[in-house]
Formats: C-alpha cells, sequence, structure tokens
C-alpha cells in the first residue's frame, strides 16, 4: 500500500509541477457596433488577436437615415480613438475592443 501512495504522490507532484509552467495566451476580439445604424450584413472580424499585434480596421456597411458615416471610434460619443477603414489598429491588453460607427447628419 505504501509503495502506491509514494507512486500517487509523485505523479500528482509531477501534475501540479506540469501546470505551473502552462502559459495562458490572450486573445482580443473586434467588434464593430452600429451606434444607431443597421445592416443585415455587419462588419464582422473573426481573428484572434494577440496584444501588441496589429489588425486592420474594416469597412463600414452600417446604414442610418439621414446620415454618413464618417469614422469608427473606441466610445460611443466620439472621444476615443479614432480609426479610419483599412487604418492599422495595434491590440491592446483587453478581451474585446468595441469600434462604433461615428456618424454626420447628411
Amino acid at each position: 500500500m505504501k509503495k502506491y501512495f509514494i507512486v500517487f504522490i509523485i505523479f500528482l507532484t509531477g501534475l501540479i509541477a506540469a501546470g505551473c509552467e502552462t502559459e495562458i495566451t490572450k486573445f482580443c476580439r473586434i467588434i464593430y457596433e452600429g451606434n444607431g445604424g443597421t445592416s443585415e450584413n455587419r462588419p464582422v472580424d473573426n481573428n484572434n488577436y494577440t496584444p501588441g499585434s496589429k489588425a486592420k480596421v474594416l469597412s463600414n456597411t452600417y446604414e442610418r437615415t439621414g446620415y454618413i458615416f464618417e469614422h469608427w471610434n473606441t466610445h460611443w460619443e466620439n472621444t476615443g480613438d479614432s480609426y479610419e477603414p483599412d487604418d492599422e489598429l495595434v491590440i491592446t491588453d483587453q478581451n474585446f475592443i468595441h469600434l462604433y460607427a461615428i456618424w454626420k447628419t447628411e
């Protein structure tokens, strides 16, 4: 019985040591929000980005009656960082980056 107990302890120690060496990779997704606009085919970026990598900002496919799309912004009130389609966005250490369509009246 002692022999099996010692083997079990050694096995558990190995599992714990292996678990301590495991590194978790964090991914970030970019979500495109219409911010009052609608679309049957909204922009979707299905990539999983790692912090420090770069993403190409997608074109707008949202529509909003009486408004013209200006650009994307990280804040829905246009007080964050602004991006044009095809701009390069550097991925930060977040789970999600929301880009909101910013509109101006026609």
